[in-house]
């Protein structure tokens, strides 16, 4: 089955290439400095005439950069976008102030979307600090049911469960797990309002969304794979604008997406033109149109020697760029 030419429908700023953290799993390039915040809301506002209707963040920890998620915030708004994913590390603050004032400053600037966090082996927080953060934004905000956590599974599949129970009982909540693998963080208050049928949001009630870690095309077993993937033409992650700190803009929000090959321009050149120059690029009309599927059946029948199989779409494609394995569509 086909797919249909890249249509992006949300904008995700990364503010600031800097961390706190040093991640195993990361490939952020932390030379890339802070996006400037004027380019930013210009592009946010030539999105939403293009047809986008909402925002997310990512980084680098983008609550280092907390006056621009202000600006942004507060712009979307103005437009009328609507808000995803907040993703953050919640262990970037020195001081009970500190946290205070930034989670403060987000949320009264409207920022309504999903609060979340990323958790496990790989980020390696301490289970309190993640926790103070939780209880703080709760506080704040008066809700508890806008949080998610992102927990990316090792290199052999597990899932921190271990670091998890911490930070369940650091909330004294209680880690909800089925099929081997930890679905939520919930307390007793959640608990109690699910059996009566109640869904108000005073109960912390956390989901854990479990995603694979791709590893690097030459890593040891990355082509080990007893299938191969099945294609998605990026429905979940992609159609998307991913815009850097340097102010380059990206088709993927996920690890490749610092690959020339994905990038379409930079938010100076306007939405309209990163557009055209998307839908004309060999590899994203690859990962939207045709799917890497055929890609792959295509370089197999023309003699290309694949390094093994593997089911992860992502890392594929990030070998595909990584190679100048590109298939004219």
């Amino acid at each position: 089955m086909p797919g249909n030419p890249f249509s992006p429908r949300e904008v995700i700023f990364a503010p600031t290439s800097s961390c706190n953290l040093s991640c195993g799993h990361c490939r952020v390039d932390r030379s890339k400095g802070t996006l400037r915040t004027e380019e930013a809301l210009a592009f946010l506002s030539d999105c939403a005439s293009g047809g986008v209707d909402r925002v997310g963040f990512s980084g680098g920890e983008p609550f280092l950069a907390a006056d621009f998620l202000v600006a942004v915030i507060r712009s979307a708004l103005d437009l009328g976008l609507y808000f995803d994913r907040l993703m953050t590390n919640a262990a970037w603050w020195n001081t009970e102030e500190e946290l205070a004032a930034a989670l403060s400053s987000v949320i009264d600037a409207g920022f309504d979307g999903t609060l979340a966090v990323s958790f496990d082996d790989w980020h390696g927080q301490n289970p309190g600090t993640v926790a103070a953060f939780i209880r703080e934004a709760g506080r704040i905000s008066g809700r508890n049911d806008w949080f998610e956590i992102v927990s990316v599974l090792g290199r052999s599949g597990d899932a921190s469960p271990k670091r998890l129970e911490e930070l369940a009982r650091a909330l004294d909540s209680k880690l909800v797990s089925s099929d081997g693998m930890p679905r939520a963080i919930r307390n007793e208050a959640a608990r109690r309002n699910r059996e009566l049928g109640m869904d108000d949001g005073s109960g912390l009630d956390i989901p854990i969304l479990t995603i694979p870690f791709s590893p690097p095309s030459a890593d040891t077993g990355a082509w080990k794979g007893d299938r191969w993937f099945a294609d998605d033409w990026c429905e979940g992650p992609g159609n998307v604008l991913y815009a850097h700190p340097d102010g380059s803009v990206a088709v993927c929000c996920g690890f490749a997406n610092e690959r020339p090959e994905l990038v379409a321009g930079h938010i100076r050149d306007g939405y309209a033109a990163i557009l055209e120059r998307a839908r004309a690029m060999p590899q994203v009309r690859a990962c939207y149109e045709r799917g890497l599927g055929a890609v792959r059946k295509d370089l197999e029948s023309r003699g290309v020697a694949l390094p093994g199989k593997t089911a992860d779409i992502c890392q594929f494609c990030d070998w595909l760029c990584e190679r100048g394995m590109l298939v004219k569509p």
